[in-house]
C-alpha cells in the first residue's frame, strides 16, 4: 500500500486552503492501494511550532510593510536564489530542518504533496537521505513563481500559463513542471444558492448593496482604513468587515458599528471557514491581492477590488484577475475607492462585465482533481 502524505503549513491561509483542496480530491478518488495521510508536522513539538509562528509573523509583516516584502524578495536572491535557499534552510534554519525531517521518517511516505517552500525542501531532504524512491509533488498556490521553490522536487504544479513560463525560465526541468487549473475547495464549488439565501444565512440585510472587505486571515494591510473611509458614504450600504484572526480589530470594528447612521450597516466577523459564502452574499469585495482570497470571490461570481499588493506574489494575483481576466478593478487610493463604490450603489450594472468575465471560468474544472488523478493514476 502506498502512503501519500498532504502537508499543512501556516504562513497565510493560502497553503492550508489549497492543501485541504488536494486532500478532498484525494480522499474522493482513493482506492484500496494507497492510505492517505495528511497532517501539520509543525505541531509536533515545540521548535518546529515556534518556526510556524515565525513564518505567521513575516506574513503579516509583509501585508502590513511593503518594504519588508521587498527586502524579502531581493535577499531571496542574494547568492543566487537556490544557494540561499539552502543557506536559511539548511544551515540557518538546520535545527528544524532536521526535525522536520525526522517527523517525516515516522510517518514514512511514499508520495509527498506540499504546497509551502519549506516543507518542500524538507521532502527533498528526506527523500535524498532516507527514501530515494519517495516522490515530492510541490504546488504553488501562487500565480507566479519565487526564487525560493527547490528545484529538486519530482514534481512541480502550477496554476496559469505565466507562471508554467517563469518555471521554465527558472530553470526546472520541462518535465517536472505540471499546469493544472486553478485550484479550489469543494465548498467554494458548492456555493451555488444565490445572493439572498447567503445575506439570509449571514443576516446581510437584502435591500443595501453589501460590501466585504478582507485582508487574508491577519488583516495587516488596508482593511482598516477602507472601512473608516466607506462609513463616510451617505447611501444605504452593508460593509462586512473580515477581521480574522486580529481580534483588536474585531474589537475595534464591534464597537465602531454601535454608533454609525442608519444608512450604514457594518457586520464585523472573526475567522470565518467559509468565507467564501460571505462573498458570494456581497456585491463587492475589496482585498488585498491575495491569491486564494481572489480566487474565492472570482468563482463564486463576486467582482473584486484590489486595494493593495505587498510583493511580486500578489503583484502578479492583480495582473491576472484584473488585468488579464478583468473580473475587477485597482484602486489603492481609499478616497477614489469610496467614490466607485458610491457610483456602483447608485448604478449596479457597472459590475457587470466583471461578473459576466467570472462566468467565464469553466467552474466544472478543478486543479486539486487534477493532481489527484496524476498522483494516483501515475504514481501509484
Amino acid at each position: 500500500m502506498k502512503k501519500i502524505l498532504v502537508t499543512f503549513v501556516e504562513a497565510g491561509m493560502g497553503h492550508i486552503t489549497t492543501a485541504q483542496a488536494i486532500l478532498e480530491a484525494l480522499n474522493l478518488n482513493k482506492n484500496e492501494q494507497v492510505e492517505i495521510i495528511s497532517k501539520n508536522i509543525f505541531h509536533e513539538n515545540a521548535v518546529l511550532s515556534n518556526y510556524e509562528k515565525f513564518l505567521i509573523k513575516e506574513t503579516k509583516k509583509a501585508s502590513s510593510n511593503p518594504l519588508h516584502s521587498r527586502v524579502q524578495q531581493i535577499s531571496m536572491h542574494l547568492l543566487g536564489s537556490q544557494n540561499t535557499l539552502k543557506l536559511v534552510n539548511g544551515v540557518i534554519y538546520k535545527k528544524q530542518k532536521d526535525l522536520y525531517v525526522e517527523e517525516l521518517k515516522k510517518l514514512d511516505p511514499d508520495i509527498i504533496i506540499d504546497t509551502h517552500y519549506f516543507t518542500s525542501f524538507a521532502s527533498v531532504c528526506f527523500r535524498d537521505t532516507y527514501k530515494k524512491s519517495c516522490k515530492v509533488i510541490a504546488y504553488d498556490p501562487d500565480n507566479n513563481v519565487h526564487g525560493w521553490w527547490c528545484k529538486k522536487v519530482d514534481y512541480f504544479i502550477v496554476n496559469n500559463d505565466l507562471a508554467y513560463k517563469q518555471a521554465l525560465k527558472a530553470k526546472f526541468a520541462k518535465e517536472k513542471v505540471k499546469q493544472v487549473f486553478f485550484i479550489t475547495r469543494q465548498g467554494v464549488v458548492n456555493t451555488n444558492q444565490n445572493k439572498s439565501f447567503y445575506r439570509k444565512k449571514y443576516n446581510i440585510p437584502e435591500n443595501k448593496f453589501a460590501v466585504k472587505l478582507a485582508d487574508g486571515a491577519y488583516a495587516k494591510a488596508k482593511l482598516k482604513s477602507f472601512v473608516y473611509e466607506l462609513i463616510k458614504i451617505n447611501k444605504p450600504i452593508s460593509i462586512i468587515a473580515i477581521a480574522g484572526k486580529n481580534k483588536l480589530l474585531y474589537n475595534e470594528l464591534c464597537n465602531l458599528k454601535k454608533s454609525l447612521p442608519e444608512n450604514i450597516t457594518l457586520i464585523p466577523f472573526e475567522f470565518v471557514p467559509e468565507v467564501y459564502e460571505i462573498c458570494k452574499a456581497c456585491d463587492l469585495f475589496i482585498t488585498k491581492a491575495g491569491p486564494n482570497a481572489v480566487l474565492d470571490s472570482v468563482f463564486v461570481e463576486t467582482p473584486i477590488l484590489i486595494n493593495y499588493y505587498a510583493n511580486q506574489i500578489e503583484e502578479a494575483t492583480n495582473n491576472l484577475f484584473v488585468n488579464t481576466l478583468k473580473c475587477g478593478v485597482t484602486i489603492k487610493n481609499k478616497h477614489k475607492a469610496r467614490k466607485f463604490v458610491e457610483n456602483c450603489i447608485d448604478n449596479p450594472s457597472l459590475l457587470n462585465d466583471y461578473i459576466e468575465n467570472e462566468k467565464k471560468l469553466d467552474k466544472t474544472k478543478n486543479g486539486a482533481y487534477e493532481i489527484a488523478k496524476f498522483v494516483l493514476e501515475e504514481l501509484v
